[in-house]
């Protein structure tokens, strides 16, 4: 194993990535975390893309793949947005600043952007050491207004929707009719789903219509289920030198996880 001076770090957009580098990102992703993601999935994710190009960092060991990083290209509303999300070292060299050199590699390359995430708890110090700062933090509660949540859900435009969620290589989703508006479902199990937002419902053929839903939807509130559970969903950004007059709202669909 070399020292840590001697890993090499390379940051590609997307479209530049050759097909050996996209499969040295899928070997690191898929033994980290125990999955068989293949190039239809990379392809979906960072080539189809209905905003562009993203930044892939790969770190090296000789010539050997041991660290991957993405800003996932992600826009929100008209600003340029980049979402750091599938960060994976493989074991045997994790400890060794990979993550906050590819995190400043890819930093380095997106200025002028706008970068959010939904970090779990193990990576928050990691992004609040580099500068992060936290937009907000969100709980889950039950949806028992069944006529407030239009107002407390965003709409998800057509464009995103077809490419985000219906044309997911992995993933399969819900919805609900309520009021005359459809949801679009995240299932958590059984009959349990969080709704994501509203959609256009001449797409509805396209997701799993949810039998009689228990719906969880998010909140600034600590909700009681946080009290019990201690759960809840961080919120950061970074402003890496976009010019904004006002906040710029995350919503919770964004998120890589879903």
């Amino acid at each position: 194993m070399s020292d840590k001076e001697d890993l090499i770090y390379t940051c590609k957009l997307s479209s530049q990535l050759s097909k050996e580098e996209k499969e040295g990102f899928l070997q690191v992703f898929n033994r980290v975390f125990n999955t068989n993601y293949d190039l239809e999935w990379f392809n979906w994710k960072y080539l189809d893309n209905i905003y562009g190009d993203s930044y892939i960092v790969l770190a090296y060991d000789k010539n050997k793949v041991i660290g991957i990083r993405a800003f996932w290209r992600n826009d929100i509303g008209n600003y340029l947005c980049y979402q750091p999300c599938d960060t994976a070292v493989l074991k045997e060299y994790r400890g060794r600043g990979i993550f906050t050199k590819t995190s400043l590699t890819a930093l380095e390359n997106t200025k002028g952007a706008f970068i959010y995430n939904f970090p779990n708890e193990n990576s928050l110090p990691g992004n609040l050491k580099l500068g992060w700062k936290i937009d907000r933090f969100a709980y889950l509660e039950p949806v028992f207004n069944k006529v407030r949540l239009k107002d407390e859900t965003h709409f998800i435009d057509d464009d995103y929707l077809m490419w985000r969620f219906i044309k997911s290589p992995i993933k399969k989703y819900h919805y609900c009719q309520k009021g005359g508006e459809f949801y679009l479902l995240f299932n958590r199990g059984k009959n349990i789903y969080y709704v994501l937002g509203r959609f256009n419902g001449k797409f509805k053929d396209y997701f799993i219509k949810a039998s009689f839903p228990i719906l969880f939807k998010y909140t600034t509130n600590k909700t009681i289920i946080y009290k019990i559970f201690k759960n809840k969903a961080t919120i950061v950004f970074y402003n890496n030198g976009i010019e904004v007059e006002e906040r710029i709202p995350i919503p919770e669909y964004k998120a890589d996880y879903f």
